[in-house]
């Protein structure tokens, strides 16, 4: 009996031990990835520096901000990248597990070229302008509040006043603000547009009839030919 009394106490010893790692582990996991485990220098073992890290020589990126305030440091990219929250902390390691950038370095994109050919940096940055479009540019708002936001210019002030007021994000407007130039993604939508009035017109003139336009052509035609006369 003592023999199991002892193992008892060892087991609620083991256990509470292993309660106080898990809670442990559950305050300390979002601080120790986004300072320590998400750094810059981590994220550049795949991302190559001279595109993302502004601190390289001959850089395409930008420092952000551009003009640091006393004690201000400048942005990481886990500050716009990665959304703040336990489980936000997590696509840190699904991104490191997936490898896509290095893996990318050395694929071809079958999907992408079977249409307009989309070079793998703007791949990239549409994904990541996507994201911030669908979550209202969450990782923006973390550090920048909009309504607070008073720009010098008459122009800035106008469009900050009509994006307070229509709600909209941030990355609708700011979408080339760091890295490399992108072009906007436009050509879905005039596609889409010049389809819809493609079909448009086929269907009215399937409604007309196939002799339909040959027959106003030929009175117009007769028309003219009366006038002259």
């Amino acid at each position: 009996m003592r023999d199991f009394g002892l193992t008892s106490k060892r087991s609620r010893i083991i256990a509470a031990v292993i309660a106080v790692l898990v809670v442990g582990w559950c305050f300390a996991y979002e601080p120790v990835t986004r300072n320590f485990v998400a750094q810059d220098s981590t994220c550049i073992y795949c991302h190559l520096p001279r595109e993302y890290l502004y601190s390289v020589r001959m850089s395409f990126t930008k420092q952000h901000p551009a003009e640091l305030k006393e004690g201000q440091k400048p942005a990481r990219c886990v500050d716009c990248h990665l959304p703040k929250g336990f489980w936000a902390s997590t696509f840190a390691y699904t991104h490191f597990a997936s490898a896509t950038d290095l893996y990318g370095h050395f694929r071809d994109r079958p999907a992408e070229r079977a249409g307009d050919w989309i070079p793998l940096s703007a791949a990239r940055s549409y994904r990541v302008r996507d994201r911030l479009l669908e979550n209202d540019s969450v990782t923006c708002n973390s550090c920048h509040v909009m309504s607070e936001i008073k720009p010098k210019q008459p122009r800035g002030q106008k469009a900050h006043e009509d994006a307070v007021r229509d709600h909209d994000t941030c990355v609708k407007c700011h979408n080339n603000l760091v890295h490399r130039y992108v072009e906007v993604r436009v050509a879905a939508a005039a596609t889409d547009k010049s389809e819809e009035g493609l079909e448009e017109g086929l269907e009215e003139g399937l409604n007309e009839g196939p002799d339909k336009g040959v027959e106003d052509e030929g009175k117009e035609k007769g028309s003219e030919e009366m006038g002259e006369f």
